[in-house]
């Protein structure tokens, strides 16, 4: 597996944006992003960004921080892509 580099970010350009939305990430991948979330509880934007060093080349995720309902709660969770829910436990 190629080593990976991670940088954080909470805004991303335009131009990052277009270039990510071609890149769908392996398990793998969009695992070593999520271990390094912030809690979603005490992050205050909307978007975290990180990217990814793969084949030498960076690659953007961004995470997206919505209310989940859970019966009588309604906790922070990060999304990725609208499709994939991040809990706590999976980080």
């Amino acid at each position: 597996m190629p080593s990976s580099d991670r940088k954080r970010s909470s805004e991303s350009s335009s131009s990052a944006r277009s270039h990510s939305s071609k890149f769908i990430p392996n398990m793998a991948q969009l695992q070593q992003a999520i271990e390094d979330l912030p809690d979603p509880e005490s992050w205050s934007e909307k978007t975290y960004a990180c990217t990814i060093l793969v084949e030498k080349k960076q690659k953007l995720l961004e995470f997206t921080r919505k209310r989940i309902n859970r019966g009588e709660e309604s906790p922070y969770r990060w999304v990725y892509q609208g499709r994939v829910l991040i809990r706590k436990r999976d980080s």
